[in-house]
């Protein structure tokens, strides 16, 4: 328990990383589609995380996953707002237009859907 500053340091870290994220999704109105499986994926693995702390009662773990949860929760709700608000406009998040960075140039690839 002498070391339970690591997780809080951890933890700390984390929640620092939502910050500048959820701030460009908010102020953007913006967020791509590929990415929520990805926010899927977190939010199971530390809605997991937070079943093991709880079922070992390790307050400390519990302490440190809780606001992670909220968090991906958050994060996920967000994005996935954005993305199917998005989709019902003319812009489709999924089909736009793609960088590709070549020696000589950059070359812009617009995709167009057919509906």
């Amino acid at each position: 328990m002498g070391y339970d500053f690591l997780i809080n340091t951890a933890s700390a870290l984390y929640i620092i990383c939502y910050v500048p994220e959820m701030y460009a999704n908010y102020r953007n109105k913006n967020a791509n589609v590929y990415n929520l499986p990805e926010k899927v994926l977190l939010l199971l693995g530390t809605g997991f995380s937070l079943a093991y702390a709880a079922l070992n009662d390790n307050s400390a773990l519990m302490t440190n996953y809780g606001p992670l949860f909220a968090l991906d929760l958050i994060a996920l709700a967000m994005r996935s707002y954005y993305v199917f608000k998005n989709c019902g406009s003319n812009k489709n998040p999924v089909l736009s237009s793609v960088m590709i960075q070549t020696d000589f140039s950059p070359i812009t690839i617009s995709v167009v859907s057919v509906d």
